[in-house]
């Protein structure tokens, strides 16, 4: 049973997010935080490869939006691209900072997003569609009101012109169907926990891997009452 009793209120930044999401099951990527650039230089080297790194911040829901996230990143360039970014998104934004994530770079992956709704006269319900960039340029979602079976998750992904993707589209690797089942039965039952202290929550992508690799929250919003 998950403690949600002392939760905080209002807009949590991306890692308290995932931190909330795995307690109720979700795979999250492999990430840690850094206060300055130096610090995030000498935690990259860890991953042993390129990194995510994006500004960490409860004011900032849209990253993107303000220059605060770069992919692939070298971790000799940590330290630099930190103190860029710093630099930008200061310029575009008075929101407090409180410092910077570094998230390993997931490969192979089907971006989804999993988001939640809900409906003043039915109630809350969740959505799942395309993610990544394709969100809006496709908007391929199907919902469900809550509660949602297994076999109701399933339709979902059936009803999605995306979903040709998880079947090995033209010779790429079969993806874990099951494991996105999974991942959607999991954020359905963290939004039916926190009910109406839940005023929004996304994941955006959650990247499915080939069969048997599971899958990774890549990013993640969420504001409580």
């Amino acid at each position: 049973m998950v403690d949600i009793s002392d939760l905080p209120t209002g807009a949590l930044n991306e890692a308290h997010a995932k931190r909330l999401c795995a307690q109720f099951g979700l795979p999250i990527t492999r990430e840690v935080i850094a206060t300055t650039p130096s610090e995030a230089a000498s935690k990259a080297a860890d991953f042993g490869g390129p990194v995510v790194i994006k500004i960490l911040s409860k004011e900032i829901l849209h990253k993107s939006e303000v220059g605060g996230v770069i992919v692939g990143v070298a971790p000799g360039d940590v330290e630099a691209t930190c103190e860029r970014m710093l630099i930008r998104v200061k310029a575009a934004t008075p929101a407090r900072i409180d410092g910077f994530l570094i998230q390993e770079l997931v490969k192979g992956g089907i971006e989804f997003i999993l988001g939640y709704k809900r409906d003043p006269q039915l109630g809350p319900g969740i959505l799942l569609g395309a993610g990544g960039v394709q969100t809006e340029l496709y908007q391929d979602v199907a919902m469900r009101l809550l509660p949602v079976t297994r076999d109701e998750v399933r339709d979902m992904i059936g009803e999605l012109k995306c979903s040709v993707l998880l079947d090995g589209f033209r010779s790429s690797p079969v993806a874990d169907t099951e494991a996105l089942i999974e991942a959607v039965l999991s954020f359905a039952d963290m939004v039916s926990a926190l009910d109406s202290r839940l005023e929004e929550a996304e994941i955006n992508p959650i990247f499915v891997l080939p069969k048997g690799n599971g899958v990774r929250a890549g990013d993640a919003l969420a504001v409580l009452r």
